[in-house]
């Protein structure tokens, strides 16, 4: 496969927005916060941050209350004491709602301590991540918590760490979770016959049988791998590091990742290619799917696999957007894997794409939950009732392949 665009050095700046909602954590020595008073009301927190927060639900949100009685909405102004988000537009209507706030109370408190460790101070000894690893070490992707250990991770000593860490690479081990040799997601179970064709032909390539290993260095260099990310949005803000985990897990292959969609880059930023090293390298690039496809000379199912993360499919507003670019995934025959932040959102765009493309593609691993989704919530600020997880589902398809047969010379 060759692309077209030039390979430019120009450094793409690098922010945790929409992941952690800020730049990445500071590491100093200033301690803000200790670890036995990370909690705040929002409007009182010692991080400037965390009271804009505040703000933008003070302006933006809406009372639960209020929506519900079906009259005029009023922007919820008063703090819940449990959990320190403004939730109501005032006391008696907390006090009225407080039974149906108990269902999002906790998961509320619990963003509140885990964004307030986030920017404590402290010495975040779980973002030490590990480095590259010896050709003969044996990783096993079978959760996170295997995962961590075969790879030798800091030890995550608290679920608010495994919440951290999950959050931040939950895309690329979601990546790596349906290649590697040791995937949780099992033939005959979630993964389909068509669908172990498609991944044994890029296993084949990323783990090739002919390899010459010399004073352990691979002599043979696999081909490359082109991951293409559409609509990329959160994953594509991850600072490339991060995405060496995933290359890590594969020394033996180089990767290529295209984060493609109008979030990929800031409004009229000019695409460009870039690379971490020798084994891994981006492309970023705001246009659409079906405009990038055109740049694209040729597609391997043994070498190209698409990924949509939580792309929003079945949403009415949305579908007839997106079919220009699924049809063109679709006839690249290369596996598409595509997640959904819960049971809901993936069974609507599940929906679609069998409305829409019917007998168009063959299921390569059933709906399922993902086992490497983000551990930590993500709530709307604008609705605080409404908590998901990155990647809750993953389920993949590809375009059907069909057999050619010989017809009779009288036909």
């Amino acid at each position: 496969m060759a692309l077209k665009p030039v390979i430019t050095t120009q450094v793409r700046p690098i922010s945790f927005k929409g992941l952690f909602s800020k730049t990445e954590p500071e590491q100093d020595s200033k301690l803000v916060l200790t670890q036995d008073n990370l909690f705040h009301p929002l409007s009182a927190s010692p991080i400037k941050e965390l009271r804009d927060r505040a703000a933008i639900i003070n302006k933006y949100g809406v009372c639960p209350v209020c929506d519900n009685d079906g009259h005029e909405h009023h922007h919820p102004v008063f703090e819940c004491p449990d959990c320190g988000y403004p939730t109501h537009c005032s006391k008696d209507h907390y006090l009225e709602g407080r039974d149906a706030h108990q269902h999002v109370c906790s998961i509320l408190r619990q963003q509140n301590e885990d964004d307030h460790d986030l920017r404590s101070g402290r010495t975040m000894t779980e973002f030490e991540f590990p480095s590259s690893q010896s050709f003969d070490e044996t990783v096993n992707m079978g959760n996170w918590d295997v995962y961590f250990y075969t790879r030798s991770f800091p030890s995550m000593d608290s679920d608010r760490s495994m919440r951290h860490v999950s959050k931040l690479l939950t895309y690329p081990a979601t990546v790596a979770s349906v290649l590697h040799e040791s995937s949780p997601y099992q033939f005959g179970k979630e993964v389909t016959v068509e669908g172990i064709r498609s991944i044994s032909a890029l296993r084949a390539t990323l783990y090739p049988k002919n390899e010459v290993i010399k004073n352990g260095v691979n002599l043979i260099r696999s081909e490359m791998i082109n991951i293409f990310i559409v609509g990329a949005r959160a994953e594509a803000s991850l600072p490339p590091h991060i995405w060496l985990q995933l290359a890590y897990l594969f020394p033996r292959s180089p990767f290529h990742i295209h984060f493609v969609g109008p979030d990929a880059l800031p409004p009229n930023a000019t695409p460009y290619t870039t690379s971490v090293n020798e084994r891994l390298m981006f492309t970023y690039d705001n246009s659409y799917y079906h405009d990038y496809h055109e740049k694209i000379e040729k597609f391997d199912p043994y070498t190209d696999l698409f990924f949509f993360f939580s792309p929003g499919i079945g949403h009415d507003a949305a579908r007839d957007g997106w079919k220009p670019t699924i049809q063109k995934a679709l006839e690249t025959k290369c596996a598409m894997f595509l997640t959904g932040y819960d049971q809901s959102d993936m069974g609507n765009d599940v929906e679609a794409v069998e409305q829409d493309y019917s007998g168009e593609f063959d299921y390569v691993i059933h709906p399922t939950e993902n086992v490497f989704r983000s551990l930590k919530h993500d709530t709307n600020l604008m609705d605080l009732r409404q908590n998901i997880f990155a990647n809750w589902g993953i389920w993949a398809i590809r375009g059907k392949r069909y057999d050619v047969t010989a017809q009779d010379s009288e036909d």
